[in-house]
């Protein structure tokens, strides 16, 4: 008897592979965390592009606004004076503000030296808001408040 062995011949393979999923549940959290970075991403494209606070609306707002200071500086509505520096009196509403409506607003006469926050150099341009400015008078008046 003869025994062949032959070398090079092999069984053909199957030429489908195994490729193994994720599955369901995985699918469902990879959605959920793709959701939460493209959540993320709105808040941050929000918060960098909408204001602070929301502006005064109504134009009622701006004239009650502007005649409480204007009754503080005609001295109409009693604001008492405080010293400042030996010799310099202000009126308490230049320097700490006054509240209405439960905010609190800040004034400068521009062409004069103001006792304001933003005069003081307390605060900068970029933390207020300015709500209305008078040119009413022969210096204007601006009025403003704190967004931060």
């Amino acid at each position: 008897m003869i025994n062949v062995h032959v070398s090079g011949i092999t069984t053909p393979k199957s030429t489908e592979s195994h490729v193994r999923g994720i599955g369901s549940h995985g699918f469902w959290m990879l959605f959920a965390l793709e959701g939460v970075f493209v959540a993320a991403a709105l808040l941050v494209v929000l918060n960098l592009l909408l204001p602070p606070q929301a502006p005064l609306t109504q134009s009622a707002d701006y004239s009650i606004v502007r005649e409480a200071i204007w009754s503080r500086l005609n001295g109409a509505v009693s604001d008492p004076l405080i010293e400042i520096t030996p010799s310099v009196t202000v009126r308490s509403s230049s320097v700490r503000g006054f509240t209405l409506n439960g905010q609190t607003y800040y004034y400068y006469l521009e062409g004069q030296r103001g006792f304001d926050p933003l005069s003081r150099g307390a605060v900068s341009k970029r933390d207020i808001e300015v709500v209305l400015r008078d040119d009413g008078s022969s210096n204007a008046l601006i009025i403003y408040r704190l967004t931060r």
